[in-house]
Order: C-alpha cells, then sequence, then structure tokens
C-alpha cells in the first residue's frame, strides 16, 4: 500500500491549497442542537493531547439496521504528527488488518490538529463512497477535562460536496457523513472546529459499540467501502 511520509503530506497539502479557489466557508448548527442556540467560544479550547478514535455508522435507510464498526488504534492528537496516516494505521499492529479489509476501505489519512480535524486522499484513488441514509465517519475525542464541540465549520479548502447538513457534531463526537460523494488523490476536507473544556462534566469519552468481531466485513458494505456501482443494498 502507497503511503507518503508526514513531510511530503505536508508540501503536497501545501501546494494543492495554495492552487485551490477559494469559497465561502460554510458555518454548521449540530443537528443536536435546539435552533438559535449559541455557540460557546473558550481560549483554552484544544484537541491536542486527546485521544482520537475512530469508528463508523452505516445505514441504508432511515429505518434499517445500523451497522457499526470500532477501529482498534487510538492516537494522541499532536500538532506535528498525522494521527492516522493510511487504513493500516487504524488497526492494532501487533494484530494487523484483517484479510482484505484495506483493499476494501477508502485509503484515507486523517490527521487532527489544536481546533481542526482533516481528511486526506492521497492514497485514495478515484472513486467514491458507497450510496446510503448514512455513511458515517465518527471521531470522538476524549480527554482528561471533558471536551464538548461547540462548532465545526467546513473549511473553504474542501474539495468533496459536504454540505453543512453532513456535518454534526454531539459532545465530543464529530459526525461526517460521506456518502455517496465522489474523491479522488486530490480531494480534501478539513473541518474547523470550537468548544469549550468543562471540568464539572464526566470525563470519560464516549461509549463506542463493540465490533462485534469484525463479522458484518465479509457481508455488509461499511464506510468508506469502495463501490463500482452506486446502487447500494443492504444485504437482507
Amino acid at each position: 500500500m502507497f503511503s507518503i511520509t508526514t513531510p511530503q503530506r505536508n508540501n503536497h497539502r501545501a501546494a494543492r491549497r495554495s492552487s485551490m479557489p477559494v469559497w465561502h466557508g460554510l458555518a454548521l448548527t449540530a443537528s443536536f442542537f435546539a435552533v438559535g442556540t449559541a455557540p460557546a467560544y473558550s481560549a483554552d479550547f484544544s484537541l491536542v493531547g486527546s485521544d482520537l478514535r475512530l469508528r463508523t455508522l452505516a445505514q441504508s435507510t432511515p429505518t434499517s439496521q445500523l451497522f457499526t464498526t470500532s477501529f482498534p488504534a487510538v492516537a494522541t492528537v499532536s500538532e506535528t504528527t498525522l494521527e492516522f496516516p493510511d487504513v493500516s494505521s487504524l488497526f492494532d499492529p501487533t494484530v494487523g488488518v484483517p484479510p482484505g479489509f484495506a483493499n476494501s476501505l477508502v485509503d484515507v489519512a486523517i490527521d487532527a490538529g489544536e481546533d481542526y480535524l482533516e481528511i486526506d486522499f492521497d492514497n485514495a484513488g478515484s472513486r467514491g463512497y458507497a450510496t446510503a441514509f448514512q455513511n458515517t465517519y465518527v471521531f470522538t475525542f476524549a480527554d482528561e477535562i471533558a471536551l464538548l464541540i461547540t462548532e465545526a465549520t467546513i473549511d473553504p479548502i474542501t474539495t468533496i460536496g459536504l454540505t453543512p447538513d453532513r456535518v454534526t457534531f454531539e459532545d465530543n463526537e464529530l459526525f461526517v457523513n460521506v456518502q455517496s460523494l465522489s474523491y479522488n488523490p486530490d480531494s480534501f476536507v478539513r473541518i474547523n472546529l470550537n468548544g469549550v473544556l468543562n471540568p464539572d462534566l464526566d470525563p470519560e469519552p464516549a461509549t463506542v459499540p463493540e465490533p462485534g468481531t469484525l463479522a458484518f466485513l465479509g457481508g455488509t458494505v461499511l464506510l468508506g467501502w469502495v463501490t463500482k456501482r452506486r446502487d447500494w443494498r443492504p444485504v437482507s
């Protein structure tokens, strides 16, 4: 599997960003909050030092079965380190990636910093995410002091078709629904985040459902699985 080293990736990003047309960023109001609720700001808010976990949600219709896959790896958010450089990095290196899995999941890189999360498609090729009701990345940030996201904004450098209804948040979790979106190696996503640190709240991270062995992987289209057709249907 082809992987770009961190210095190369950063240079590649910088070159790509400088050539991108600038369009207005889209401020997002999470669907989990009442309309008109003002976002809270904190000069002390930072994702750096928090633990980043990833799980995915796949659901063909609003009433069909929801499939959840949790990935074993946990990365500490750093301003200098690429947290998840490829699909393989989402798994425990002592156990390895399930056979065939890395070739089926979209090979994105995930990077987080003080107030943002980025998804890079350098390694991903040119295809599209499976079509469904939701095909969603769930990013969980766990900190010793409770971290609450209060605002998420699509950065102007984002090049795939994210819209406000696709990006939501609840407590310390960011949800990005990429169902049916097309991508290529030049595609890029950046979501800018703001929030508060609240020492009075329970610092325990949100409960993440167990993957249930990964048995779903053999027969169910989960987030990021590459499909050559766009008429994805749930397995009966």
